[in-house]
């Protein structure tokens, strides 16, 4: 692996775009310029968690210091006037995200009672539940879960996820990012991602570029989820998302991570999964760059919503579907609309529950 990182670390932009392009000739004509998306919207349940990281805008402490609302449990109004415009504007994924363990702590404990939920795992369910008789498929990212809620949960969603972040353990000490965040440790979230792979749980898993790792760390922890993958073959995507700064947040980088270092790690990324994993870049983060990514090898887009924000970077506003339309047209390639659980997963063996594939012939 050593030698191979130290290759690909000193790979130029246009050596990396050529190699791209030589994986890519691997596809037959169709697949080689055709860029997905997922129509989603997001139900965000509670932003109370257990971890206090150093760059999070969505944490209730921050929230709070800046004079933002908190979410202590969605209220059901919110749901259903939520379902109701998924439905509209024709959305497939819901996208299902908290702060992680929000039912440690005593507010959220008392919502639950009161809603008689016996836990936020049991909440969930419901949940998904709800959004499955609706004919909306749901990808969960709740945070790091032990074996048995990943197991309770498969059977309701059409995929889940969690981002790996970065495996450096110097982020979880003293003056790191993660210094305060006890399920960052990274033996914790590989744990998470090897159980979604023991369960044939589609998956989706990323990096978090920008936040005190360096580019030896970017990479080796790409050969990480190709390990894992290679081990399970759970994994349809990796995002590779760049920290963006935000007033409030108690981390600011001396040097913030620069485009040219995210096409970087997105050629390198295409290069050790091949045309295997799926390689997403949030669009409402790369604006203007679009071009520029899509000849690097990006796959995907990721979801992109008609009705919510993005509310891990709030500032961000998603992309309207038009442009981005517009931005592969223009660059010789074509935008197509997925699913949040991809094409070949539904047909693997025991990777598409029977609740999930019904609701797929319902929509198609």
């Amino acid at each position: 692996m050593m030698m191979k990182s130290t290759f690909l670390k000193h790979l130029s932009l246009k050596k990396l775009k050529e190699k791209v392009k030589e994986i890519k000739a691997h596809l037959s004509s169709e697949e080689q310029n055709v860029i997905t998306f997922s129509k989603n919207f997001t139900l965000s349940l509670s932003n109370y968690c257990q971890n206090q990281c150093r760059y999070c805008f969505y944490n209730y402490k921050i929230r709070k210091q800046e004079g933002q609302a908190n979410e202590i449990l969605i209220p059901d109004y919110k749901i259903e006037n939520l379902i109701s415009q998924a439905i509209t504007y024709n959305c497939k994924e819901a996208l299902i995200m908290s702060g992680e363990k929000p039912d440690i702590f005593q507010k959220v404990k008392e919502e639950l009672r009161l809603r008689k939920y016996k836990d936020f795992i049991h909440f969930v369910k419901e949940l998904c539940m709800k959004l499955i008789n609706c004919n909306l498929l749901p990808h969960t990212n709740i945070g790091t879960l032990c074996y048995d809620d990943l197991k309770e949960l498969k059977p309701l969603n059409a995929s889940m996820g969690l981002m790996l972040e970065s495996s450096s353990e110097k982020l979880c000490k003293k003056g790191g990012v993660h210094e305060f965040s006890p399920s960052k440790i990274p033996k914790f979230r590989l744990e998470h991602i090897e159980n979604a792979g023991k369960l044939k749980i589609p998956f989706t898993t990323g990096l978090l570029l920008g936040i005190g790792e360096t580019i030896d760390d970017r990479i080796k922890d790409l050969f990480i989820i190709k390990k894992l993958h290679q081990k399970f073959g759970h994994i349809q995507e990796v995002i590779l998302q760049n920290f963006d700064y935000k007033a409030g947040i108690l981390y600011s980088p001396q040097k913030p991570i620069q485009i040219i270092d995210i096409l970087k790690i997105v050629g390198i990324a295409r290069l050790i999964f091949q045309n295997e994993i799926a390689i997403q870049v949030p669009p409402n983060l790369i604006s203007g760059y679009e071009k520029e990514f899509l000849e690097m090898g990006i796959t995907d887009f990721g979801g992109v919503s008609p009705i919510t924000r993005d509310f891990i970077n709030p500032e961000k506003p998603w992309p309207e579907i038009t442009y981005l339309e517009k931005v592969c047209g223009k660059n010789g390639f074509k935008l197509k609309e997925r699913l949040p659980i991809y094409e070949k997963f539904i047909h693997k063996p025991d990777f598409c529950p029977e609740s999930i594939k019904k609701r797929i012939n319902n929509i198609n």
